[in-house]
């Protein structure tokens, strides 16, 4: 079957115009000022026949796994297989994706243009700074128009993340936290993250808050090492995996999910910090992913010569959440994120 592909590579790409039973995808224009001109991608695959819309976002443009798995899922997902439409926003803050430079302290995908950070700046304001324009145009255009969404995240240029979900509960009723806790275990990997609205990533502000809190069912996936000069393909596959999984879930995609590959528990909301207690050399012990004693040595700080300043333990029995590849540090700074398993997910 020959499938007709509409491809624009201009800021004139019309997301509404992909007919039915195609795909396409192009730059739209967001903002077009002296000041500033803010371009940015959009994929769309309309399939053959109609159903929910369900949108894939990636507000960290310098988490390169998330903008990796939602180029193959464009590329992977035919329209004739699926019901309804899927809008994928690769890269929303092409700034960030395009400045990777510590200089635009970058490693918190702050806009260089005017210093604020995408991924609390929602749901966004039209007359605002180039942030608020484009978090208006996200969130009014493509997530609150939207049945589901996710936004594919993990592994900022500082960290080695934790491959997990979150989902957020306490906001927009019991059917928006029904929603969000079925999506955070349909996505189909080990951990899965119960959130609360004054948790960073899940308070005011943020998309996942704002789209609950309108009735737009929402989480977000996380997996990758950020310094990794390219991505690694098991984190990538399981944004991709996920996202497919959840494609199943909604009845878009025909057939069963893919059953997760190992028992699912959920984590705390609250993070544990472990921070370095002397300047130094930072020596990592363990990486994401692995379970921590109470009292247990997971790294230290030493001198040039190597003799040991002070030592890293872990204030309890957790997962590591995220490890801070950071080589030399300051008494204080943050080394690792634990994160406190709470439970396994029922029936899984």
């Amino acid at each position: 079957m020959n499938i007709a592909l509409t491809v624009v590579f201009l800021s004139t790409f019309d997301p509404s115009a992909v007919a039915p039973g195609t795909k396409g995808w192009g730059y739209v224009s967001v903002m077009d000022t002296l000041a500033a001109t803010v371009r940015m991608p959009v994929m769309v695959i309309n399939g053959a026949a109609t159903g929910p819309t369900f949108t894939v976002t990636v507000t960290y443009p310098t988490e390169y796994c998330g903008v990796e798995a939602a180029g193959r899922l464009y590329q992977h997902i035919k329209p004739a297989g699926l019901t309804g439409k899927l809008i994928i926003l690769p890269a929303i803050n092409m700034q960030v994706l395009q400045h990777r430079t510590p200089m635009f302290a970058l490693t918190q995908s702050v806009t260089p243009s005017d210093g604020q950070m995408l991924a609390a700046s929602f749901p966004g304001d039209p007359n605002g700074t180039v942030t608020d324009v484009l978090a208006d145009y996200v969130f009014r255009r493509f997530v609150n128009a939207s049945s589901f969404h996710v936004d594919l995240r993990g592994g900022d240029l500082p960290e080695s993340h934790l491959t997990h979900t979150i989902f957020l509960q306490g906001v927009g009723g019991p059917t928006m936290d029904d929603a969000g806790r079925a999506m955070g275990t349909a996505f189909g990997v080990k951990y899965c993250r119960e959130s609360a609205p004054t948790i960073f990533d899940t308070k005011p502000g943020s998309l996942i808050y704002e789209a609950v809190s309108r009735g737009v069912a929402s989480i977000i996936s996380e997996a990758g090492r950020g310094f990794d000069t390219q991505p690694a393909e098991e984190d990538v596959q399981a944004h991709v995996n996920g996202v497919l999984n959840l494609l199943h879930w909604a009845k878009m995609l025909q057939g069963p999910a893919t059953p997760p590959a190992e028992a699912q528990s959920y984590l705390a909301a609250e993070l544990v910090s472990v921070r370095a207690e002397a300047a130094g050399i930072f020596k990592r012990g363990p990486d994401r992913g692995a379970l921590v004693k109470r009292g247990e040595r997971i790294g230290l700080v030493a001198d040039l010569d190597s003799s040991v300043l002070a030592e890293v333990h872990a204030p309890c029995d957790a997962v590591v959440h995220e490890m801070m590849p950071r080589r030399v540090v300051m008494r204080g700074d943050t080394v690792y994120h634990l994160a406190v398993v709470t439970g396994p997910v029922s029936g899984a």
